[in-house]
């Protein structure tokens, strides 16, 4: 069977690893702590707080969000870890990342760390081949905010289809 790609054409900095490497995990975890607060909000929503519950409840996330906030402001000058590999994401399907260069080992774990529309976030994945990597282990909110892109990605290929045919 075929997989089917759409063309991405994004960085991404990795690293070979295994996904227990409290080394990567740590990183993997601390991006994103800031969307977190977003799905407690959203549950909160679902919630029939009393009128003293719901104060309490919205006092607390927002100190935890000035705290996560000073804690990124202390953090700024330190730098994501560096990772060994630099290459271009080609193109990508919602659980498949396809690199430009050869630069896997199959059967190999990788730690993969990216930017899409401004939120950086970070994956691991395995290596199907040389260029095509499995993704293994995303966060959910990462999970969301990854299919909205391929989502607009496939989009934007439909469109531009539809534009030439008109030509």
């Amino acid at each position: 069977m075929e997989l089917k790609l759409f063309k991405a054409g994004f960085e991404a900095d990795l690293e070979s690893c295994k996904i227990e490497d409290n080394h990567f995990l740590q990183e993997y975890l601390k991006l994103g702590a800031i969307s977190q607060l977003s799905k407690w909000k959203k549950m909160a929503t679902r919630i029939d707080f009393s009128d003293g519950e719901k104060i309490i409840f919205d006092l607390i996330l927002s100190l935890k969000e000035d705290i996560l906030r000073v804690e990124s402001a202390i953090n700024k000058d330190e730098e994501l870890m560096p990772l060994k590999q630099k290459s271009i994401v080609e193109s990508l399907n919602f659980e498949h990342l396809n690199f430009l260069e050869n630069i896997l080992e199959i059967d190999q774990e990788y730690y993969i760390r990216f930017s899409l529309n401004n939120q950086k976030m970070a994956l691991f994945a395995k290596a199907k081949s040389q260029t095509l990597a499995q993704i293994i282990k995303i966060k959910p909110e990462d999970k969301t905010a990854f299919d909205a892109f391929v989502v607009e990605v496939q989009r934007d290929m439909i469109r531009n289809k539809k534009e030439l045919e008109h030509e």
